[in-house]
């Protein structure tokens, strides 16, 4: 256990660190108002591609930190959905997850079939009618 902690602060470590190293050069790069549109254009949109970058490295800093929790309360490794323990090679891969495989295939499932599902109170109207 004290192997994953450690790959755990360690990865937390090296994701702070990122983040503030994106955020500084996202803060540095609006700056500048030399050049023309199209420097503008690609300067807007790699902002928002580290925007992105620094949204999800947050939720992975999110996901370690919820685990390094789960440590300290020693519940790390048992499957937060059935409480079965999640085997070491699986956490070792994925040392923030809090399922078993079997219980995150079947979440995955529900969210991609929740998603998938189209909105019945929400009526289609063809563009013509919807112009009169």
């Amino acid at each position: 256990m004290k192997s994953i902690k450690d790959m755990l602060l360690k990865t937390r470590e090296e994701l702070v660190q990122g983040i503030a190293r994106k955020s500084k050069e996202t803060a540095v790069s609006g700056v500048s108002d030399i050049g023309d549109i199209l420097d503008s254009v690609s300067e807007e949109r790699t902002r928002e591609l580290y925007m992105i970058f620094i949204d999800r490295e947050k939720q992975k800093l999110k996901q370690i930190d919820d685990a390094l929790d789960r440590i300290e309360e020693k519940t790390y490794g048992f499957c937060e959905e059935c409480g079965v323990k999640i085997p070491r090679p699986r956490l070792k891969v994925v040392p923030f997850a809090k399922y078993c495989v079997e219980c995150k295939e079947a979440i995955e499932r529900e969210e991609k079939y929740t998603r998938e599902e189209p909105e019945e109170s929400v009526k289609k109207v063809p563009m013509a009618e919807a112009e009169e």
